[in-house]
């Protein structure tokens, strides 16, 4: 097993760099690190690590990779037995901040990095002054598609570390369409769902805000800058995870959820994943038993190959 510490960040695919700058820093708060070339580098107010999300300048939106901390140096060798036993495609490169990482292809083809050491910037979690927009605090959880759900959870597990909080069945009350990891102890961290394409998708990711009147915040900024377009599901409460939520769309329709008060598994041997039955799904997606809009059910983005740095075969 690869000892996996915690997810670290997120690269997504922009087309307008000034744009999603407007729209990430300018509107929604982010810390910005650095700007270098096609890149744009973002992280939480929590966050000391030099980046949680990066903009990448590309032709196409979708998401590039997803980055995870690994405990100590020693896992990336492992990591290359491993990945090599498993037959999976991977690569060893450099990412800002990054002296050694290696990106890789799960079993179902999600484009993965592990690293160990990332430079270290310093947090602005006290500085108060310096808070905009609605403050996110840290990279919370990914959500993505893919086509046998068992085989990714399988690696998940196995050989990233991570276990399972909750999961939702399929219309046979017995297959699992989506599951919910975690690593850390947070209610998730990484959530899977089943998809009849072939190839994956990413759904969003989440930052955690302090607040639930940060996540109303939300929805406050992108009204009074008339972009109620890019509202998309909430402010709400979902029935799994219990949390707070609300999702927005960016420029180019990557999505990304602001989340708060969840709750955090303390005895992770003796927790044992809640099952949510299929005719549950209103209140499990939302617990007040709002319509969940189709937008939500059936638009995600394409992902990268990370041999070619093209999508894999479909857009939104």
């Amino acid at each position: 097993m690869i000892e996996t510490l915690r997810i670290s960040h997120v690269a997504i695919r922009v087309t307008d760099l000034e744009k999603a700058r407007y729209f990430y820093v300018d509107l929604l708060g982010f810390i910005e690190t650095e700007k270098d070339g096609d890149y744009v580098y973002l992280r939480g107010t929590d966050e000391g690590q030099h980046h949680s999300l990066v903009l990448k300048k590309a032709d196409s939106p979708g998401l590039s990779y997803i980055g995870f901390r690994v405990r100590r140096a020693e896992e990336l060798d492992k990591a290359k037995e491993e990945l090599a036993r498993l037959s999976l495609k991977y690569t060893k490169i450099k990412e800002k901040g990054v002296e050694d990482a290696i990106l890789f292809e799960t079993p179902e083809g999600m484009p993965f990095l592990i690293y160990y050491d990332m430079e270290y910037v310093g947090d602005v979690r006290m500085k108060f002054y310096t808070h905009k927009g609605v403050s996110p605090v840290r990279l919370a959880h990914v959500n993505y598609m893919v086509k046998d759900v068992e085989r990714e959870a399988k690696f998940l597990k196995e050989v990233l570390g991570y276990y399972e909080t909750e999961w939702f069945l399929g219309k046979d009350n017995k297959t699992r369409d989506v599951i919910w990891f975690t690593r850390r102890g947070d209610s998730h961290e990484v959530a899977i769902a089943r998809s009849e394409r072939k190839t994956p998708g990413f759904h969003h990711e989440t930052y955690y805000v302090h607040e639930l009147r940060d996540v109303v915040k939300a929805a406050d900024i992108l009204a009074s800058a008339g972009l109620w377009d890019s509202i998309e599901r909430g402010p709400g409460r979902h029935g799994v995870t219990e949390g707070y939520y609300i999702y927005l769309r960016d420029f180019d329709k990557n999505r990304i959820e602001f989340f708060t008060e969840d709750y955090v598994v303390l005895d992770p041997d003796k927790w044992k994943p809640i099952v949510w039955r299929n005719e549950q799904i209103r209140y499990r997606s939302d617990f007040w038993g709002r319509p969940i809009p189709e937008s939500w059910l059936n638009e995600w983005v394409p992902v990268e190959d990370i041999s070619t740095g093209k999508l894999k075969g479909w857009s939104i």
